[in-house]
């Protein structure tokens, strides 16, 4: 049978069909109509928990917060609520969702490298508790809100640390990136911050990588981090109270392929910064929750050999399924009828990036055949687009096993009405 399915627990095949929590997909889908995405809440809550017991063993002072842009869907924010986890944002609209699911002002982390003046009042009229600061500019109008409301408001800095070149080379946020601040700037912006009386610099953050599986890269960037905050305690006088190391990580079944454990990156943060029973340490996952916590079910369109290629097209495409650098989709058959011609797999779009999967499969497959887009919950429904087709519904497959409708598929017939909006 496929390997493809060993490190996704929730799956399996029984008789050459395959079940998902032990379900059919076939049932799975029910009556609706391809293509449509499922959010596993089973999934989410099981990477959520086991994130946080795997770290706890060695962190004790631990903040998980999700990355709401990997994917905004209400569903999930509540789930995000539900297991005490807080919520990373970047813009106005992502603080309001914060909010319209219940989350405390205590438990939010607002990013971004251009806040406007008033998504920065917003966020300091309500108490929001961790601002995280990307330039100097920022630095003095948080310092002008806060004279004018008669408040110390406590800061964090993002910074760019020093690597290794060949490091640096393979992180996606690299030294010339157009997030975060040189590590001997953000000295400056602490050293202002210190002598404000209306600022209050309480942390350093650090994000610059995705997919990441590598210990190596962790050990590096922790021992720059120790020494970075070392100088601004010693040297400065300054009192870090939280060092937040971003998101970052793969998805949980990509690390366990790579063999990545989380208990040992729990024990590299815990013997490579001092005097870690002071600090808060934050996590922002979004990738590594959200990723393989999604399927997509979709229908075999259409076949075709060319060029001695065998393709095989897809109902669902490049406008929901991103074709990101570093997003990794799998395809596997709903049903398994043995091994095939090499296959390529792409979408119903005329773009030659509608590509599901970068690897042929090597499975039997026939037009109508139902097939399953494995890791597609990070980055699809946040950056989805209409571009000739519809975007998909998204279902839930609650804790019971019970799909819930959380967001329904584009309307064609409002979509082509509002194309013709002003027109008489």
């Amino acid at each position: 049978m496929l390997d493809t399915v060993k490190n996704y627990p929730y799956l399996e095949y029984k008789s050459n069909k395959l079940h998902i929590y032990n379900k059919m997909v076939d049932s799975i889908l029910e009556k609706n109509k391809t293509p449509i995405f499922v959010y596993l809440e089973e999934r989410f809550r099981s990477n959520a928990l086991e994130l946080e017991k795997d770290l706890k063993k060695n962190l004790p002072n631990l903040f998980i917060s999700y990355a709401i842009k990997a994917n905004f869907l209400g569903r999930i924010l509540h789930n995000a609520k539900q297991l005490g986890l807080g919520i990373e944002v970047m813009s106005l609209f992502e603080l309001k969702l914060a909010h319209e699911a219940g989350i405390s002002n205590k438990d939010i982390i607002f990013n971004g490298p251009a806040k406007t003046k008033e998504e920065l009042e917003y966020a300091i009229n309500n108490e929001i508790e961790y601002l995280n600061i990307d330039s100097m500019n920022e630095l003095v109008l948080i310092e002008k809100i806060a004279k004018m409301k008669g408040i110390v408001q406590p800061i964090t800095i993002r910074i760019h640390p020093l690597l290794d070149e060949k490091t640096e080379k393979k992180m996606l946020i690299k030294k010339n990136s157009k997030l975060g601040i040189d590590y001997s700037r953000g000295i400056k912006l602490f050293e202002y911050a210190k002598k404000s009386v209306n600022l209050n610099p309480v942390g350093v953050h650090t994000h610059i990588g995705t997919n990441l599986t590598s210990h190596e890269f962790y050990e590096e960037l922790l021992v720059f981090l120790n020494k970075y905050i070392e100088d601004l305690e010693k040297k400065q006088g300054i009192v870090i109270k939280t060092l937040n190391l971003g998101g970052g990580l793969a998805s949980k079944s990509t690390l366990d392929e790579s063999g990545f454990q989380i208990t040992k990156l729990g024990k590299q943060i815990s013997s490579l910064i001092d005097n870690i029973e002071d600090k808060m340490i934050i996590l922002e996952p979004g990738r590594y929750l959200i990723e393989d916590s999604f399927i997509a079910i979709t229908k075999v369109l259409r076949t075709k050999k060319s060029w001695g290629r065998k393709w095989a097209f897809t109902d669902i495409g490049a406008n929901t399924l991103i074709p990101m650098r570093y997003t990794h989709y799998k395809v596997i058959p709903e049903r398994y009828k043995g091994k095939g011609q090499y296959t390529n797999v792409g979408g119903p779009l005329c773009l030659p990036v509608d590509v599901l999967t970068d690897e042929s499969v090597d499975f039997e497959i026939d037009e109508e055949d139902l097939l399953v887009v494995l890791n597609c919950g990070a980055y699809t429904i946040s950056m989805s687009e209409q571009f000739g087709y519809p975007r998909p519904a998204v279902f839930a497959l609650n804790q019971e096993k019970k799909m819930e409708l959380i967001k329904p598929a584009d309307d064609i017939e409002k979509m082509v009405k509002e194309s013709f909006w002003g027109n008489t």
